[in-house]
């Protein structure tokens, strides 16, 4: 196991520092977005309707384990059919009527009804694109102790469960949640949400706010000397880019320097 040595670098030099590695992986992202098992597994998810809140409740409470669901025709279009004897997954569709108002044609909601979705797992047929590998799992034990405390020490608990669906982390305002099989950096970038997005008054994008917390843990990563990053990945998946890293530079770069220099205070 490394041994995570205490920081003695000057304020100056390390948020140089900083900016190199939001420098870095700012290219690593946009070279990730143009790859082309990139591009194929974003095409593939573009095509899959986007549920409300609700309806993932749905999806979750009678099949907790789906992964991507659709109607039998959107299988259908995209070269996969359900298996016969498959039960479909309950969700609510909105019911729209078409009204005439001053002479132009509206939809008004008029209800709801009951339609079914299938699971991947209910579907066979042509085979679908692989998700690049967007996890980080390589474990520095002594680093995952003094992300605990720093953790404690901001009023955030850490609690280490077995999660589903291929979740890694859950960061629920006070409380971290990981997944015993992620990596140094998961727990990072949970706190980096604890520390940026637990604000009320915090109204920004979910892609916007993944890339906050994915620069800080790739940053302090590199800093203490975890590797196997897949970070760029991580953010090409939603959908943000270099330009909108560079946006975010300062809030990014404040939230690293600060977990640096509090993890060095607990070596």
């Amino acid at each position: 196991m490394k041994t995570v040595q205490k920081s003695k670098i000057s304020a100056k030099e390390l948020n140089k520092q900083i900016e190199r590695h939001l420098e870095e992986l700012a290219k690593m992202t946009d070279k990730a977005k143009t790859n082309e098992n990139m591009l194929r597994y974003l095409n593939f998810i573009a095509k899959l309707h986007q549920y409300s809140t609700g309806n993932i409740l749905l999806i979750m409470l009678a099949k907790p384990d789906a992964t991507f669901v659709a109607g039998f025709n959107k299988w259908k279009s995209m070269g996969r059919w359900v298996r016969k004897g498959e039960h479909g997954i309950p969700i609510l569709a909105p019911v729209l009527v078409k009204e005439e108002e001053d002479g132009a044609e509206q939809k008004r909601l008029a209800g709801f009804k009951t339609v079914h979705v299938f699971d991947i797992s209910q579907t066979e047929g042509q085979d679908l694109p692989e998700p690049p590998d967007w996890k980080s799992p390589e474990k520095n034990e002594e680093l995952n102790q003094r992300l605990i405390q720093f953790a404690n020490h901001n009023g955030i608990t850490v609690e280490f469960v077995d999660l589903e669906r291929d979740t890694q982390g859950v960061s629920m305002g006070g409380k971290i949640i990981i997944d015993p099989s992620a990596g140094t950096k998961t727990l990072i970038h949970e706190i980096a949400h604890e520390l940026m997005h637990k604000d009320e008054d915090n109204h920004q994008s979910l892609a916007i706010k993944e890339l906050e917390a994915e620069s800080v843990a790739y940053v302090v990563s590199k800093h203490f000397g975890i590797g196997g990053l897949n970070s760029p990945n991580y953010i090409a998946l939603h959908d943000a880019s270099a330009s909108e890293m560079f946006s975010q530079m300062e809030r990014i770069r404040d939230t690293a320097n600060n977990i640096i220099v509090g993890l060095s205070a607990h070596s």
